[in-house]
């Protein structure tokens, strides 16, 4: 057991924990309470879940998931000796132990339909970073969509850049007939047209809000339903976009249902509450252009969004230079030095020289460049 320090705890007291609390520095003043009757079955089950866990990876790996689930009987059996709990003989694992891994749907063929299963398991709750050597959040993403039900989708800005290598996976789940929805917004602008009338037209039931007074919805989440229970859930960073799914300093946890089901059923609950809500109304192009104030389009259009564009390093370091430039500028003129004015070829009088060069060089750096887009 390790050393007990200052803090605040929420820790079952155990034989050992009494013992340590007894001997405890005098300095330190243990404050405990009974078991609420409400937390019990929680706060019990995780302590013996984690005994269980510790036992059975303390046994050799080869005979470790025949053991462990010898163990597994044993409990059972003690549980069966508690009146009224619905524990049988019929929840003792099968020997030699194995997992379900998928029901498939017969082809005309007699084989079976192919269901990718997810990069992560389904089973792991599990922080992406989009750290080198770890799934990047869009390819995550990409693999979680095959065996999903039900797709719905909370997000702030929605791109072409960002789901352009989504967009075929999306529509061969709806026209599956399974359901896609997505919730957005305007707010700032981000939001692109063409990007919204491309999930569209792959199926997806679109509903925006149009609210520009504040950010009223900055979420970034997806929620992927599975009938069978293991429904998986996307919470944290990352736009619709290329950058946040691909290169981006992004955090998202992903969430598995069969751990953690109340965080699922919560958010399925307010996803619901959110699309029945009048602040998201049903994805139209031509209300969009007008709410949005956006001409028709002519053309292809190119369309950034200052939230993607990311200077190079180099171009970091002339923007540097750019602001030491203009701080001296404004110093020498603010001490009453100002700055000469030159002459230029007709003998007109242009801006300061350092000021010129100063505007020319911010606007080839501040050029977007392709990949951004």
């Amino acid at each position: 057991m390790t050393k007990l320090e200052r803090g605040l705890y929420e820790q079952l007291i155990t034989g050992q924990l009494d013992r340590a609390l007894r001997e405890l520095d005098t300095r330190l003043e243990p404050q405990t309470s009974a078991l609420h009757p409400e937390e019990a079955a929680d706060r019990l089950s995780l302590h013996l879940g984690r005994l269980l866990r510790q036992a059975i990876g303390s046994l050799d790996t080869k005979h470790r998931s025949a053991k462990g689930a010898e163990l597994a009987r044993k409990i059972v059996e003690l549980l069966m000796a508690l009146p009224g709990n619905g524990v049988d003989l019929s929840d003792v694992p099968v020997a030699p132990a194995s997992m379900l891994r998928a029901l498939l749907h017969r082809l005309p063929d007699g084989t079976p339909e192919g269901l990718g299963a997810p990069v992560i398991p389904l089973l792991d709750t599990t922080l992406l970073t989009n750290a080198p050597g770890e799934p990047r959040v869009g390819i995550q993403l990409r693999s979680e969509i095959v065996s999903a039900d039900r797709i719905d989708v909370l997000m702030a800005f929605v791109r072409r850049s960002g789901i352009r290598p989504l967009l075929a996976d999306l529509d061969r789940h709806t026209q599956a007939g399974r359901p896609l929805r997505l919730l957005t917004t305007t707010y700032t602008q981000s939001t692109e047209l063409a990007a919204l009338e491309a999930l569209q037209k792959a199926g997806a039931d679109i509903r925006v809000s149009y609210d520009v007074s504040s950010t009223r919805l900055h979420a970034k989440a997806w929620l992927f339903h599975r009938a069978s229970g293991f429904s998986t859930a996307f919470i944290g960073s990352s736009n619709l976009t290329y950058s946040a799914q691909v290169t981006g300093l992004e955090w998202n946890v992903r969430v598995s249902g069969a751990r953690n089901p109340d965080v699922i059923d919560k958010f399925s609950a307010v996803f619901d509450s959110y699309w029945e809500s009048v602040d998201f109304r049903p994805f139209d192009a031509q209300e969009y252009r007008e709410l949005t104030r956006l001409p028709e389009r002519s053309g292809p259009q190119i369309s950034l969004s200052p939230l993607e564009i990311r200077p190079e390093p180099f171009q970091a370091r002339l923007l540097e230079q750019i602001a030491l430039s203009r701080a001296q500028r404004v110093s020498a003129q603010s001490s009453g030095g100002g700055h000469r004015h030159r002459q230029d070829r007709d003998g007109g009088v242009g801006l300061p020289a350092p000021a010129a060069a100063t505007d020319a060089l911010t606007a080839a750096v501040c050029r977007p460049s392709a990949r951004n887009s």
